[in-house]
């Protein structure tokens, strides 16, 4: 059996940014998605194409946890650490959401978190687990008309990232919260106030690949960072 790293999300900039760079690192990875076809042609363009696994799930609809132990039993893969890239973003004002809109969006965004990470604690999956990994945003620290919601369920994910830093010890659990990143979901809403976002952050609006770096050296290279939320935001939260 091989170790490999499940990385949620890999339809998303962010998320190919990541299995890219993991995968230049000769990282075994784990795709995981909705759509099958999507994620086997994102494969073939990775390095060592031929040992990275797919696993589709819809996170809206399906038993996440059955899904993935009936998975993980029929590839006989061993997961290493988990990456939780996987995010549904609405943008619009509380008034507009309804309650099937609200779920939606906490359970991609928080319950899948969730469920994922409840079964890879099991003592059988516990013990070669080293790192987790949440994917937040900007949003949930900082106010802005029309985020309540995503905002709301990505706040979530720094307390479960703090708990689960002393419950699953030794294992490593951190929580990054993205500032403005330049990707195919946010291009519309930064471009067209670009010249104004991008004076207020003092390194500019950050691209997918900054962060596909940060992520191989949290897993490679930092062993004593575990329960934090790590904001990278080119120093916007700093103004």
């Amino acid at each position: 059996m091989s170790n490999y790293i499940l990385l949620t999300g890999c339809s998303s900039s962010i998320g190919k940014s990541v299995a890219k760079k993991l995968s230049e690192e000769g990282f075994n990875l784990i795709l995981s998605g909705r759509r099958e076809e999507e994620l086997k042609s994102f494969s073939q363009s990775l390095n060592n194409s031929s040992t990275h696994k797919i696993w589709v799930c819809d996170f809206k609809t399906e038993n996440i946890k059955e899904s993935l132990e009936s998975f993980i039993k029929n590839q006989e893969v061993i997961i290493e650490s988990f990456i939780h890239i996987g995010g549904l973003f609405t943008l619009k004002p509380l008034r507009l959401f309804k309650k099937e809109d609200i779920n939606d969006i906490f359970q991609v965004n928080v319950f899948s978190a969730i469920e994922i990470s409840s079964l890879l604690s099991k003592k059988k999956y516990k013990s070669n687990l080293k790192n987790i990994i949440f994917f937040s945003s900007i949003s949930s620290i900082r106010g802005k008309s029309g985020y309540s919601v995503y905002a709301a369920a990505k706040a979530s994910l720094s307390g479960l990232t703090k708990n689960l830093a002393i419950e699953l010890k030794p294992v490593k659990v951190v929580n990054l919260v993205l500032g403005a990143i330049m990707t195919e979901k946010t291009k519309s809403i930064l471009n067209s106030n670009y010249e104004d976002i991008n004076k207020h952050i003092p390194l500019g609006i950050g691209e997918p690949e900054e962060i596909g770096e940060f992520v191989s050296y949290l897993l490679q290279k930092s062993n004593w960072i575990t329960g934090q939320d790590i904001i990278i935001d080119g120093g916007g939260s700093a103004l």
